[in-house]
């Protein structure tokens, strides 16, 4: 059976969503997601993040991060706190707890992270061309929505 071929979109989005699903893999045997550790290792390098930095970080919206960040504090991993600055907000700050668990990911998932490089098929010119040509296409988006 013949199928059509995917626009450009169409194939960005199986690229990165195919490439995700394999780095996922490699998270499970950790019990934590990919966005998880994505806060853990914003954390660690921070005094703290506000939900609202995350949820950009993240590129979704307030109420999915707040689900996130109470699922690492359940766990243990983060903890929040008022902002003395301003009593509506909250700071996040990563335990010592979620500093272990962002160190054994680390060691844990390295390997296979390089393993899944989706780039590895491209030769140094055609990497620095794609890179050229995908810079080009996202500040064409981010000007578009008026970013």
């Amino acid at each position: 059976m013949k199928t059509k071929r995917q626009t450009l979109m169409e194939q960005l989005g199986t690229v990165f969503l195919t490439w995700r699903r394999g780095l996922q893999k490699g998270y499970v045997p950790h019990g934590v997601t990919l966005k998880q550790s994505y806060v853990l290792r914003q954390l660690s390098g921070r005094e703290y993040l506000h939900p609202s930095e995350i949820a950009e970080m993240l590129y979704c919206d307030r109420p999915t991060a707040t689900v996130i960040i109470r699922n690492l504090e359940r766990r243990g991993w983060v903890t929040r706190e008022p902002d003395p600055g301003n009593r509506k907000r909250w700071r996040v700050r990563i335990t010592p707890a979620g500093r272990a668990k962002h160190r054994e990911v680390l060691r844990g998932t390295t390997g296979s992270s390089r393993r899944l490089d989706p780039a590895a098929c491209f030769s140094a010119e055609e990497l620095e061309q794609m890179e050229s040509l995908l810079g080009r296409l996202l500040d064409h988006v981010r000007s578009s929505q008026g970013e």
